[in-house]
């Protein structure tokens, strides 16, 4: 813990640094939230307040907003403000705590974060790449680190997701009232769960992997019942196809959960073959040669929106991303091993798009994307790819891999410990093939606690 007086000095320095910033108009917004958030920060860790911050912390995360900054940058706040103060905490108690050794035990989200460093050194854009890497590893401090801390503390983590969950309703509010306004037409879906939640795709990931922890819970405890139920429906009626799809995915892994674990592994491998033996492949081929389902079509059912996926002949949509995807892989071929940077996508990919696959959702100038557009690569293995080189997608896929691995493969007695996190990161473990969502706060909270709650239930149980 710092002195008094060497705390006092860093608050004459601090407090010159802001006039200084303020007379010369010059980060003078960025040096006063910093000023904030360490203020902030001392009173949590003097008054001991970490194991609250957390769950309010969770209970804010669904009802922050995107507010511009500056002219360049924006924060979601109060979420990342909360998330400032909680760090140096984290740092702090991880150095309390040095004697359990939490970095050597639950090395490899901080190895993902070094994975970056190559990246971000030979960087198109270093400025972006450094703020993206520092959101990033503010995320996994914070989410994967801080949820260990605050769990080996005693923190109730089924407590936690309820917070968040039930913050989640003033999002299902508006999304419903907006819709209704616009006579429920599938059109203005993208937009309607704003300002909490940008689109409905990341609102019905959302959805999905708490209707997965919720689905999992209720071999333990009945009472979570009205939430699987609840959170499923809601996710089917987000609108998102990728939504909906994982919801499936997420069943299929229940289902094979019921089984021993040899034939979980062995039931799939067979039904691959049988399906591939029966002609699958020419099935699958004729889906998307003569696919025309449209996902916006406001006159097609819920089961041609779904089966709208394999249609790459006329569907803006899917045309769009195979375009991100082939930009992505494109990228990738020249710069194998450290990318363009972490977080340039957007902004270098333009070169790198597929002439025959361009449509009115292409994008000519990031600056001015066509309405309905923007985003990233669309697929976090992609993404990862094209902006950090093969290293990060090695480490990301080893951490994937262990989660599931542990879950997939829990006997009996164990199973409903694991049953929660496997279901609600399975719809992730899908979703994240057509969409990117670790970038946004919300979501990175879910998916990095999670898994934190996996190694955690893992640790304990070897001791």
């Amino acid at each position: 813990m710092p002195s008094p007086k060497a705390l006092k000095w860093l608050l004459v320095l601090a407090f010159i640094a802001m006039a200084m910033a303020y007379y010369f108009d010059r980060y003078w917004h960025w040096i006063a939230l910093a000023f904030a958030a360490g203020i902030f920060c001392l009173i949590v860790y003097l008054k001991n307040a970490f194991r609250y911050l957390i769950p309010g912390l969770a209970l804010i995360l669904p009802i922050s907003v995107a507010l511009a900054i500056s002219n360049s940058a924006k924060m979601v706040l109060p979420a990342e403000f909360i998330i400032v103060i909680l760090a140096p905490i984290v740092l702090i108690k991880l150095w309390e705590n040095r004697k359990e050794k939490f970095l050597l035990r639950f090395p490899w989200p901080a190895l993902w974060l070094l994975s970056f460093i190559p990246g971000l050194i030979f960087s198109e854009l270093v400025l972006v790449s450094l703020k993206f890497w520092i959101l990033n590893g503010l995320y996994v401090l914070v989410f994967y680190y801080g949820i260990l801390l605050w769990r080996a503390e005693g923190g109730n983590f089924n407590q936690l997701i309820k917070l968040f969950a039930w913050a989640l309703l003033p999002a299902m509010l508006i999304g419903l009232y907006h819709f209704a306004e616009y006579e429920f037409n599938p059109i203005t879906l993208a937009g309607i769960y704003k300002p909490f939640f940008y689109s409905h795709t990341y609102f019905g990931a959302t959805l999905a992997i708490i209707a997965g922890f919720a689905l999992g819970q209720i071999s333990k405890h009945r009472n979570w019942w009205p939430m699987a139920i609840a959170f499923t429906v809601l996710a089917l009626i987000s609108g998102s196809r990728a939504a909906l799809w994982s919801i499936l995915f997420m069943l299929g892994i229940y289902a094979l959960l019921q089984l021993k674990p040899l034939w979980r592994f062995a039931l799939p491998a067979l039904a691959i073959v049988l399906a591939l033996s029966f002609g699958a492949y020419s099935k699958i081929e004729e889906l998307f040669t003569y696919n025309r389902y449209q996902s916006y079509d406001p006159n097609a059912s819920l089961v041609e929106k779904t089966m709208s996926v394999t249609n790459v002949q006329s569907d803006v949509s899917n045309i769009e991303r195979l375009n991100r995807w082939v930009s992505a892989l494109r990228m990738f071929e020249e710069r194998p091993h450290w990318g363009f940077g972490p977080g340039t996508y957007q902004f270098t990919y333009i070169p790198f798009q597929e002439k025959k696959l361009e449509n009115r959702l292409t994008v000519h100038n990031p600056d001015s994307p066509p309405e309905g557009s923007g985003g990233t690569a669309h697929s976090e293995l992609l993404l990862q790819l094209s902006e950090n080189g093969w290293s990060s997608v090695v480490l990301f896929c080893i951490i994937l891999g262990r989660w599931f691995f542990k879950g997939f493969t829990a006997r009996s007695a164990s199973k409903a410990i694991y049953l929660p996190f496997l279901l609600g990161l399975s719809t992730y473990y899908f979703h994240m093939h057509f969409n990117n969502f670790l970038n946004q706060p919300a979501f990175a909270f879910l998916f990095w606690s999670f898994g934190a709650m996996i190694e955690f239930q893992t640790q304990s149980q070897k001791e």
